[in-house]
């Protein structure tokens, strides 16, 4: 009997991340196992889903690009909540959870962002705010995000988990050297133990293969793609917030 194919496996096929000879292997138990090509598909159409529903239109040559109303933002929102199901809805990713149990539930938190979750109500109590840029004003938005959210629970009793993921640029901000606000997160990460630093090793990868030394702030942890963390955390029932 085939070992059965982990999550972890899969994302780095579905992202092009493993070598050719394990790249074959996987092609042929795709063509003899169903439930694997099953999962496969469900991978390909919810990254694709995720990366279409938050990404920014192209802008027009000889246009400036202005801020999002908050009418824009709350429609992109909406339509990424229903990609997402719509993706999600039947498939392996599921497994386990009632059709009728599965929404996308947008609940208001500081600054205007939304949360996005694939359960009927979004889990307060696991939550990840996802950065992929470099920006000052992204990356202080990302941390006053997390400190409302963490002093919030802690206010009201309630023990938190949450992530900070980062890819693209976005990993600046947990790079030792480099971040602008290192030494706050170091004073936020001693008040909440639940709170967690992740870095893109894609994104790592890429920046290293361009000459650029990469080193992470202590306790940063790293996941293999940034994509497949978001996926791997809405499974589980985390809420996501795109600062």
């Amino acid at each position: 009997m085939n070992p059965v194919v982990s999550d972890e496996t899969l994302h780095a096929f579905v992202d092009g991340e493993l070598d050719v000879a394990e790249s074959e292997t996987i092609i042929a138990r795709i063509r003899d196992d169903k439930e694997l090509a099953q999962r496969v598909c469900a991978l390909r159409t919810l990254q694709s889903m995720v990366r279409l529903a938050y990404a920014e239109p192209p802008v027009a040559a000889g246009r400036e690009l202005r801020p999002a109303s908050r009418r824009q933002f709350m429609q992109r929102c909406a339509y990424g909540c229903l990609v997402l199901v719509a993706g999600l809805s039947g498939g392996w990713a599921l497994r386990g959870l009632e059709p009728q149990a599965v929404a996308a539930v947008p609940v208001a938190v500081q600054g205007g962002f939304q949360m996005v979750s694939l359960t009927q109500a979004a889990d307060p109590n696991r939550v990840m705010l996802h950065l992929d840029s470099a920006a000052p004003d992204k990356m202080l938005a990302v941390l006053d995000q997390a400190e409302h959210l963490l002093d919030e629970a802690e206010r009201q009793g309630r023990a938190m988990q949450l992530e900070i993921i980062a890819n693209s640029r976005g990993i600046d901000l947990l790079r030792a050297g480099v971040s602008p606000h290192a030494a706050r997160m170091a004073g936020m990460k001693q008040r909440h133990a639940n709170l967690n630093w992740v870095a893109c090793s894609q994104s790592i990868s890429r920046f290293t293969n361009d000459g650029e030394k990469v080193i992470l702030l202590p306790a940063t942890q790293t996941a293999p793609t940034a994509i497949g963390e978001i996926i791997t955390r809405l499974q589980q029932g985390w809420t996501y917030v795109r600062v």
